[in-house]
């Protein structure tokens, strides 16, 4: 079975501002607006990069709107298949986050919100792989010498 891990959260809020405030002062979060074409939308920092799971706020269109949290998949047409033939339902259809990725927002079979993530986004490249040409380059020098 492959792990899929939780990449991305979203909280809907009728006062981003003040919501943001709250989050901000309880838990230390960071908020910022992003540019959404046809929407309001604030990136949520929770932590340190690359160690913590970031999010966003979004202004609510629905007064049933909930939090949702994105789960990473390798390839989210048949991640969407199976979703389906588990017993969840579709709630907003696959879509592009332009330059960042596709997602599809889904129902369980008891009607909790989730959502599913494939990347089309370079990982950040791991501290191994950025030492990686510095080692290659000492290397080189030592066989220099």
């Amino acid at each position: 079975m492959v792990v899929r891990t939780i990449v991305h959260f979203e909280i809907p809020a009728n006062d981003a501002e003040r919501l943001s405030q709250f989050y901000g002062r309880v838990f230390g979060w960071k908020f910022e607006k992003a540019p959404m074409p046809g929407m309001e939308y604030w990136m949520i920092s929770t932590g340190p990069q690359g160690q913590s799971v970031g999010g966003g706020m979004y202004r609510k269109t629905d007064p049933n709107d909930g939090p949702r949290n994105f789960v990473l998949v390798e390839r989210i047409d048949p991640a969407i298949a199976e979703f389906k033939a588990a017993g969840g339902r579709e709630v907003v259809p696959r879509s592009e986050v332009p330059g960042m990725g596709l997602s599809f927002i889904g129902a369980d079979p008891e009607g909790n919100l989730i959502a599913l993530w494939e990347s089309t986004r370079a990982p950040p490249p791991t501290p191994a792989a950025r030492a990686a040409p510095r080692r290659k380059a000492a290397a080189k020098k030592k066989r220099r010498k």
